[in-house]
Parts: C-alpha cells; structure tokens; sequence
C-alpha cells in the first residue's frame, strides 16, 4: 500500500494478546497506520513499539473514542468484556456493553468501518443442533435488555460455568445488530472468532496456554471448541476490513475438536505427558462442530494453519521468549 493511500486502523482494546498480533500484521504486511486505544492502566511497552500513536483513556467515553479514531478508516473492537466476570447477565452487560457502544458511536460520527470481536461460545443454543455456524439466535420479542435472562437463549456448549458470559457475549452481538438496525449509516459488522492459538508479541500468551496448564491440574473442563491459528484470522479480519458488509456476521472457526483434543496435542508439544483421567465431555457433546465455510467462501479467504502443523513452532516460540507456562517447573 503506498504511503500516499495509506489508512488508519483503530485498535480498541489493543494490549491484548489476539490485538497486538492483528496489529502487527495489518501495519508490517499490509500498510496500515495502526492507533492503539488502551486503558490508562494497560502495560504500552510491546504495541508502542507498533502503533504509530497509542491513546490512553476511558475506553467507554464516546467523545474519547471519537475523537482518538477521527481520520480512522475503521475501529476494530479488541476488548475483552468478560474478565472480570460478574455475578450476573445484567452486571456482565453494565461493564460490557459501554466501550461497544462507544466504538459504534465514535465510527459512526467518523464514517469508519466498527468491527465488533464476539466468541464462539455465545453461538451453542439449546435445541439449536450440532452444527454451529454464524448465525445469531434470536431474542425474545418486546425484549427492553433489561431481563435478567432470555429464554431464547440457553447456552449448550458442556460448561455450566460459562452460561453467563454466554448470554451476555450473545445479547452484546445484539446491541451491535440492534445498532446497525437503527442506524442505516453504520458500518458495523461483526467477526466471531475460536480459541485463538500461535505467536504473541511483547509477553503476551494465549488464554489457552494458560487453560492448558489448568487442565493438567484438573482446573478446567472439557468441551466441544474450536481452534485457529492467530495468523488465520487475522486473513479474516484483513478480508472484513475490506469487504465487510454493515450487519455481516463472519465465523473464523478454524478447527473444531474438544478442549481436550486440543490440550493432547499443546502437551505433546511442550514434552509433557497427558493426564489418562481428568475431565472428558460425552460423546454426543463431542459431536458438535463449528463450521465457517460460509464466512471462507464469501471472503476468499484460505487458512494456511493446522493445530497439527502450527502447534510445535508456537511452543517453541512461548519456550524461547521464557513464556511457556505448561511444563515450565
């Protein structure tokens, strides 16, 4: 991209570990100007070293948002909402749903693209089948978002314990859908990702280098997942920037397999043995796939990473940089 067409990307939320990687690529690979926004208490050191400017603020605050994004050819909404978890639905909502609200507000006032991060976990819907795609189940009718809980939605996905982040990550995919509804002028579309995995910047790891040292203490269970490569989707997220559709709903699924499946392979390649026991979903859970081929298709868009062939070049990198937490004892 020459300098003279080159456009700036937004970056909410851009100390994360799924952020910094996008950002890296989207500024080194494909030209873009990259504006980290971070709370005032989020750790610079590693996205100083990419961005072209890192603003520092109350990521809820519409009139921040927009003016840090003025000039920005689209936001993209890294956040993460669901830590810390809250107690209930309308708590988790209170502490989520502002920073949205604002990256929908700001691009709309901007005439920027908002590209809103969900989780494939806010899809599994009681009754819903084994076959998860992109699409968004429904909400009750004359719904004000105020119900403590919808009974259209009832998470399934084997982890009782995630039910509540479940329903709020789903009723957050509807603000934003509600908001484009509302709003014919707004950009806003969302992509909905896996259990990312593969090399971070600055000390960052992935959430599932963490949960697969906690599976092997028995801390975290086993349920139908699914896992990408961080590289692969950031071909998802360069594909919606530029031809992403106000409303889209793109799925960057990867491989669907169990978390157990998945932490085999983690240990195999960090030299640990696995546990024989531990925890195991049945097998009807173990049934269920999550599928993208849709969101590929309309993109364009090929995935080059297996956990397979991908896995031991990512442990290697977390060991060499002293970050590997499964077998670091």
């Amino acid at each position: 991209m020459a300098l003279s067409e080159q456009k700036s990307v937004a970056i909410m939320g851009a100390g994360s570990y799924v952020a910094g990687r996008i950002a890296q690529n989207l500024k080194e690979n494909e030209g873009y100007k990259i504006i980290a926004l971070v709370r005032p208490t989020t750790d610079v050191e590693a996205i100083s070293k990419i961005a072209d400017a890192v603003e520092k603020g109350d990521l809820s605050d519409v009139s921040f948002v927009t003016e840090a994004t003025k000039g920005c050819y689209a936001i993209i909404n890294f956040i993460n909402q669901l830590m810390p978890p809250c107690d209930t639905v309308l708590e988790q909502l209170e502490n989520d749903l502002k920073p949205i609200v604002a990256g929908l507000e700001a691009a709309l006032a901007n005439k920027a693209k908002f590209i809103h991060t969900s989780g494939n976990f806010s899809i599994p819907t009681k009754g819903a089948g084994n076959v998860f795609t992109n699409e968004l189940p429904t909400k009750p009718t004359g719904s004000t978002g105020k119900e403590e809980q919808w009974d259209t939605f009832e998470h399934e996905g084997g982890v009782a314990a995630v039910a509540t982040l479940a329903e709020a990550k789903h009723r957050q995919d509807w603000a934003v859908q509600d908001f484009v509804d509302a709003n014919p002028e707004s950009m806003a579309c969302v992509i909905i990702p896996a259990g990312v995995f593969g090399p971070s910047i600055g000390k960052k790891i992935t959430f599932w280098d963490w949960a697969a040292a906690q599976f092997l203490e028995g801390k975290f269970v086993d349920f139908p997942h699914a896992f990408i490569h961080i590289d692969d989707i950031h071909k998802v997220y360069l594909a919606v920037l530029r031809d992403g559709k106000p409303g889209g709903r793109y799925a960057a699924y990867g491989e669907s397999m169990t978390v157990r499946s998945f932490v085999a392979r983690y240990v195999e390649a960090c030299g640990v043995p696995m546990i024989e026991d531990g925890p195991k979903c049945s097998d009807h859970e173990a049934e269920r796939v999550y599928v993208d081929e849709e969101t590929r298709k309309l993109l364009g868009v090929t995935y080059s990473h297996t956990l397979e062939s991908s896995i031991d070049d990512a442990v290697s990198n977390l060991r060499e940089r002293n970050l590997l937490v499964v077998g670091a004892q």
